[in-house]
């Protein structure tokens, strides 16, 4: 498996939040990064590109180089809130590797573009 590594876009800084000690023991990091749409939409293509390669994902977080070797599948969670103030939609990947084999994914939702 090829290594392609998958950069942050240039310019942008992670958000601060607390490391929690039960995240230093499980070797845990969380950064947010504040994006366009355009920077945001260039990673998630990397990132695209990456996975159907079945390459091997490499990226700087948190100061330090990471390494994942990805099985599928990957778990895609949608979650969408609203309130008097705002909408937001959630999207989270979980990509992992696994040391052992692993089932195949049941599909995905579908995009539809608004026009």
């Amino acid at each position: 498996m090829i290594g392609m590594p998958i950069t942050v876009p240039q310019g942008s800084t992670p958000g601060s939040e607390p490391t929690s000690e039960n995240d230093k023991k499980q070797n845990k990091v969380r950064e947010e990064y504040p994006l366009s749409f355009a920077e945001a939409a260039a990673f998630l293509r990397e990132l695209a590109d990456t996975l159907e390669k079945g390459s091997k994902i490499e990226m700087g977080l948190s100061q330090q180089q990471i390494q994942l070797a990805p099985d599928e599948p990957i778990t895609l969670e949608i979650t969408y809130r609203e309130d008097a103030k705002k909408k937001k939609m959630e999207v989270e990947l979980e990509i992992k590797e696994h040391f052992g084999s692993a089932g195949k994914g049941a599909g995905r939702p579908t995009l539809k573009p608004v026009e």
